[in-house]
């Protein structure tokens, strides 16, 4: 792997939000054999999609003052997102400009190039690097854009309960009030994750896959499990979460603070939901949950999981919502 140039050794992170794709690359940080980009960048759903015509320029700007890793470069946080106070924002952002501007680095992709500048700006030789790490939920979408990029690419898939799913995103709308709240997405792309779960068992993807619940609940087996995927050695520090090497409190839609990984948020939903939101999940769910151990609690659908409004929806989400998933049913999705 070492022989490999630096632009081929990338894993990306992948899977739903919520779904542990954050706890996974915090527990990565501390490795000493790693280099983990620690805000998502979005770079294959919206820099290789939205502005895949645009030239260098206009997707420098979008990784640097629109994405989520502009506050790696300069600015303030908004809710719920890390603060990075004595991170080297300005360092960084020149780094990246003179790196991706450079002539020489013309043919060279701007992610990679992202990541050997994030590098520099913390000083890590990159030839001690045997794999930079980035995470977006929503690579999920890109697996074969993925790996067509980079064909030397680790993949790592995260999967959760999708009742769990539902919950967290019930407790994030009521706390950050965005009105936008859609739970068609809490089912759609968590059955997404799920199918290139599958896949990724199958061997039909390369990866590993990564259950939530067996990550918070036995963090060392599944990091030394990792570890063995990503061909390092296992390292004590891969148990605990950090960014940049500080401690990570959490992005916990509970507002939960922790030091150290636990198996209690798992279980929260089963106290959280109530039966006709577990419905709405289980309607839309129920046929691939207990591939992946997931056992539906309700013994049939009835019509008014499907009806009844989730707490947080708006009416107009509610339309839309009820709408995409009658579609759904007749392409077959």
């Amino acid at each position: 792997m070492s022989a490999l140039p630096f632009d081929q050794r990338a894993c990306f992170i992948a899977g739903q939000a919520k779904s542990g794709t954050t706890l996974v690359a915090t527990l990565l940080d501390g490795h000493p054999e790693l280099l983990v980009l620690p805000q998502e960048t979005a770079y294959f759903p919206t820099v290789l999609r939205k502005y895949r015509r645009a030239d260098r320029r206009t997707q420098f700007d979008y990784l640097t003052k629109e994405s989520f890793s502009r506050v790696l470069f300069s600015g303030e946080p908004k809710w719920g997102e890390h603060e990075y106070k004595s991170f080297p924002q300005r360092k960084f952002l020149e780094t990246f400009e003179r790196t991706a501007f450079d002539p020489a680095n013309a043919n060279r992709d701007l992610l990679a190039l992202m990541a050997e500048s994030y590098a520099a700006a913390i000083g890590l030789p990159i030839d001690r690097v045997k794999r930079w790490i980035e995470k977006t939920p929503a690579n999920r979408n890109h697996v074969d854009e993925i790996f067509g990029r980079f064909p030397h690419a680790k993949l790592l898939v995260t999967l959760r309960d999708p009742r769990a799913i539902l919950s967290t995103q019930i407790a994030l709308e009521q706390t950050r009030k965005t009105k936008r709240f859609s739970v068609y997405y809490v089912i759609a792309h968590w059955r997404v994750a799920a199918k290139l779960a599958g896949r990724v068992r199958s061997g039909d993807v390369p990866g590993l896959f990564m259950p939530f619940e067996q990550l918070v609940s036995d963090v060392s087996t599944v990091m030394k499990r990792v570890c063995d995927y990503l061909e390092i050695q296992f390292y004590p520090e891969v148990l605990t979460p950090t960014k940049i090497g500080q401690p990570w409190g959490g992005n916990s839609a509970a507002r939960i603070a922790f030091s150290k990984v636990s198996a209690e948020p798992a279980s929260r939903w089963e106290r959280e939901l109530s039966e006709d939101e577990i419905g709405w999940v289980e309607w839309h769910c129920r046929d691939l949950m207990p591939e992946f151990g997931y056992q539906p609690r309700l013994s049939a659908r009835a019509l008014r999981h499907f009806i009844k409004r989730i707490r947080g929806e708006r009416a107009r989400e509610y339309l839309k919502s009820r709408a995409y998933s009658i579609r759904d049913a007749w392409t077959g999705r």
